[in-house]
């Protein structure tokens, strides 16, 4: 028995809820999972699981360890990856944040080919919650600029930066009014993004403003963009978002000189007291690509 197995397998129990998917997840029996779990309670002093037949319950005791145990086992993991890194190939977890619309249209983009060049990292994507703040056990969080975080914990760099502007299908552009000018578009049909309200006010650069509105509102981003290549209406959105579609040529760009101000997206990552070495080849590997994306003025 050894400090790091066990502790990780009580995480694991515990993030899986049941000896038996835990010990499935570690390729183990759940007898064997059990002793280190009774090793660990032995060598601590104190009960971590309350095990029945059929529930598992943590206890007081138990949430503190494995809040800290889970970060220090990470942290172990890292180091020794990274270290075996410096004379082989890259490998181990890279655990990644970011909310829907930027994970399930900007990142994926990337990731396809990320995982190519190095086959050896496995990548977690977890979806967040827009404006969340980035959370530790995560060793990448991307979202838009948090002005308001200061934290000496993180290191925050600019991944990219996009332009948001007018989408549509070449079949709802046939068979619908012409668009020549930008007032035009607030007599078309918009595809709107959010949780409310049909219409919606958007300011553009040279302080243009716009109140387009429509038949159609979701948050998911997948939705939205299929309901655009379904002809359904316009869509205001990034390139780099629907870049799969505008190479297919399932959309096509309108008025492509009307674009919104300029934003970012932000990586933030841990200060760490070893060279993240996953996290420098991924935020390096999507600033590089990035960069035959930037917005064209």
């Amino acid at each position: 028995m050894d400090w790091i197995t066990c502790a990780n397998s009580f995480i694991t129990v515990v993030e899986h809820g049941s000896l038996a998917q835990a010990a499935n997840k570690l390729n183990t029996s759940s007898s064997a999972l059990s002793k280190r779990l009774s090793w660990l309670e032995k060598q601590l002093g104190v009960q971590l699981l309350k095990r029945t037949t059929r529930h598992l319950t943590v206890t007081e005791a138990g949430q503190l360890f494995y809040q800290r145990s889970a970060l220090l086992v990470n942290d172990w993991q890292q180091m020794l990856a990274e270290t075996t890194a410096t004379y082989g190939e890259v490998g181990g977890i890279l655990r990644l944040g970011a909310p829907l619309a930027t994970g399930s249209r900007l990142l994926v983009s990337y990731l396809a080919e990320f995982s190519h060049s190095y086959p050896n990292i496995k990548i977690e994507l977890h979806t967040v919650t827009p404006g969340q703040l980035p959370d530790l056990n995560l060793d990448v969080f991307i979202s838009r600029e948090i002005t308001e975080f200061n934290s000496s914990s993180y290191i925050a760099t600019k991944l990219l930066s996009y332009s948001n502007g007018f989408y549509a299908a070449p079949t709802y552009l046939e068979n619908n009014p012409k668009i020549t000018s930008p007032e035009q578009l607030c007599q078309h049909n918009y595809l709107l993004f959010g949780e409310q309200d049909h219409q919606q006010d958007h300011i553009f650069e040279h302080n243009q403003r716009l109140l387009l509105q429509g038949n159609f509102i979701t948050t998911n981003p997948e939705a939205l963009v299929a309901g655009a290549v379904a002809g359904m209406g316009l869509i205001l959105t990034s390139r780099q978002t629907i870049k799969r579609e505008l190479d297919n040529g399932l959309l096509v760009p309108v008025l492509p000189t009307l674009k919104q101000p300029t934003n970012a997206i932000y990586a933030y990552y841990p200060k760490l007291n070893y060279h993240h070495v996953k996290t420098k080849l991924f935020i390096d590997f999507i600033k590089q690509k990035a960069t035959t994306m930037e917005p064209i003025h």
